[in-house]
């Protein structure tokens, strides 16, 4: 019989006999282990549910319940006036449910958040009911909240919300004006994130105008918010990223038949697809010079100025030219003979059709984008998410019961979240909202424990945790981070490297050695250039070097060819254990251009590097 079996056994002989306390500590110690299989671990919740009742801890005993998702007993437990609780369990249950009884709930859960003062809350359960005029008044008490005066982007984002409830509601004259207020308030935080190097946090801006615009009809908006969001992806290197991003916008644009743009922005895909050295550029020529075709027909059909159908023709030869579709060139000049444009003109390209007479291949041979990556993208809500991430004000427990209940979550992130609360309630016996009054050693335990949650929602609270004046917090904040594998992250990366204490910058450095995904490469570069510190740039070129991606390794090329010798050592080095194969072409073209021991040093690199 194993340990934890013995120990599952004493404990429920201890429950069995009254003794609740001795229970519930044999319990906590089970439920620590958050590994096992789902039917061993359900069984050990349950009876450490019954011994919190036991003892007489309602909220303890609900929280277990509401992760193995007990709801109408958590419901019957609950104190009557413990009015942000029970507005949980009816969202959850609202959520387990269809139809006219799925917006009861809702409904009831924004009445019992209202009361519990919590806006944004209520707010979003009024949005899931369909109750425009309730989720209208809502988001305008969250708009005249106080608390928001110094906070832009979530003043953005209220009246983004408070605007579209207009447009639910058919207030259409309201409703434009807090769009547009929102609007203007996002381009401005936008550039300040930007300013700021924070640039996952400005690609969240336009992508609230991206919706916007596509909410509203204005194709300006949508247009813009697109362009930004492909420009920032561009910038972090995420290819693939782009190329659906270029997908989603160019399918809604032939969707309003905004055929001039369209055909703008494949020549713009095409030309990024050759620069990061994909095979879908003629494709994407091809698709451009149609859709020119389309912008000629439409302006045609139109009644438009003739010129403008001239030039998109002209447009769609270029287009056709660039990928030797001779047949297509013909028939377009064929075209532009046929317009009423001046004899001058027709005879020119009459005479051009001719030139191209003896070509009838039509087939152009061209790899497109594939169908199973050519997706609509599912934006996620961050104009709710991100204003209950500012409502919760990064309290630990909070956000951590906003996980336990979630099943989106993997099931070891919940439990790990449950943990994390019995343990501090353990430590704070009667705290349902952490704000003041924490011990050192209690926070350490939260920072450390809301890093194993290993999700974006935990970054919050880490951020109010990391300006404590104990350092044993801020390093354990640090500590942290090393689980956190998001761009945001390295915002405080960047703080515990400049931290006055070398226990904490010694901690930051740590992390950010082990942070290496795609999304890391700008922050990382960011790191280097600004950072004096040799440990520093050394721990950024080793995250760069791990990442492995082609920009990765033009960086390392960059700095070995630039950089004081113990970089360019370093780099070198890298660059000879660089997992990624299509890196040779790329070292050496630069053995053309170098010369002496730089040339030596990357055809050695280029001999080593796996094929």
């Amino acid at each position: 019989m194993s340990t934890e079996s013995e120990l599952a056994d004493r404990a429920q002989r201890e429950l069995s006999q009254g003794n609740a306390k001795t229970a519930n500590e044999l319990f906590l110690q089970l439920v620590a282990h958050t590994h096992v299989l789902d039917v061993e671990y359900d069984a050990w919740l349950k009876g450490l549910a019954a011994s919190y009742l036991a003892l007489g801890d309602v909220h303890a005993a609900a929280q277990v319940r509401v992760y193995l998702g007990e709801l109408k007993e958590v419901e019957s437990i609950l104190p009557v006036d413990d009015f942000f609780f029970r507005g949980r369990i009816k969202e959850l249950e609202a959520k387990r449910l269809e139809g006219a009884s799925a917006a009861l709930r809702f409904q009831e859960a924004a009445e019992l958040y209202r009361k519990a003062g919590r806006r944004v809350h209520a707010a979003i359960a009024s949005a899931q009911a369909g109750d425009w005029p309730a989720e209208r008044a809502d988001w305008q008490r969250v708009l005249a909240d106080p608390h928001l005066c110094d906070h832009r982007y979530e003043q953005a984002l209220a009246h983004f919300d408070l605007g579209m409830a207009h447009r639910k509601e058919g207030t259409r004259a309201e409703a434009t004006r807090h769009l547009i207020e929102s609007q203007r308030i996002l381009e401005e935080v936008a550039d300040d994130f930007e300013t700021r190097g924070e640039r996952e946090r400005a690609f969240d801006c336009y992508a609230i105008l991206l919706k916007l615009g596509k909410d509203s009809g204005s194709f300006e908006t949508l247009a813009e918010g697109y362009i930004n969001c492909i420009r920032v992806l561009k910038e972090d290197s995420l290819t693939f990223y782009v190329l659906q991003y270029y997908e989603d916008f160019l399918r809604i644009s032939l969707e309003r038949e905004e055929f001039h743009a369209a055909a703008t922005v494949f020549r713009e895909a095409a030309e990024y697809a050759r620069k990061v050295g994909m095979i879908y550029e003629r494709s994407y020529l091809k698709r451009a010079a149609e859709t020119w075709c389309q912008a000629a027909e439409k302006n045609d059909r139109d009644g438009g100025p003739i010129e403008i159908t001239e030039n998109a023709y002209l447009a769609a030869v270029d287009s056709y030219n660039s990928i030797g579709d001779f047949f297509h060139i013909r028939e377009r000049y064929h075209t532009l003979s046929l317009l009423p444009l001046s004899d001058k003109k027709r005879r020119r390209y009459a005479e051009l059709t001719t030139r191209y007479s003896e070509v009838w291949q039509d087939t152009v041979e061209s790899a497109p984008f594939p169908a199973y990556l050519r997706q609509q993208h599912a934006y996620p809500e961050i104009w709710f998410d991100d204003l209950l991430e500012w409502e919760r004000d990064g309290d630990p427990l909070l956000v951590c019961a906003s996980m336990v209940g979630d099943t989106r979550y993997a099931d070891i992130l919940r439990r790990r979240a449950l943990t994390l609360i019995l343990g501090v309630r353990k430590a704070l016996p009667g705290v349902e909202s952490l704000r003041e009054g924490a011990s050192p050693a209690v926070l350490k335990q939260i920072a450390l424990g809301m890093g194993e949650l290993q999700s974006y929602v935990a970054l919050r609270p880490l951020e109010k945790l990391s300006t404590h004046a104990r350092e044993e917090v801020r390093v354990a904040v640090m500590d942290a981070l090393k689980h956190l594998y998001f761009k945001r992250t390295f915002v405080l990366i960047q703080h515990g490297l400049k931290d006055p204490q070398p226990a904490v910058r010694r901690a930051a450095l740590e992390s950010m050695e082990k942070l290496n995904f795609p999304h890391a490469f700008d922050p990382l570069v960011r790191i280097f250039r600004e950072h004096d510190s040799p440990s520093v740039k050394e721990a950024a070129l080793n995250g760069l070097g791990r990442i492995a991606s082609l920009e990765a390794g033009e960086f390392l090329i960059e700095v070995a060819r630039y950089e004081p010798e113990s970089l360019r050592a370093l780099a070198l080095g890298l660059l000879g254990r660089f997992d990624n194969p299509d890196i040779r072409p790329i070292i050496a073209r630069y053995v053309e251009i170098e010369d002496g021991a730089m040339r030596e040093a990357l055809l050695k690199i280029i001999q080593t590097v796996p094929i």
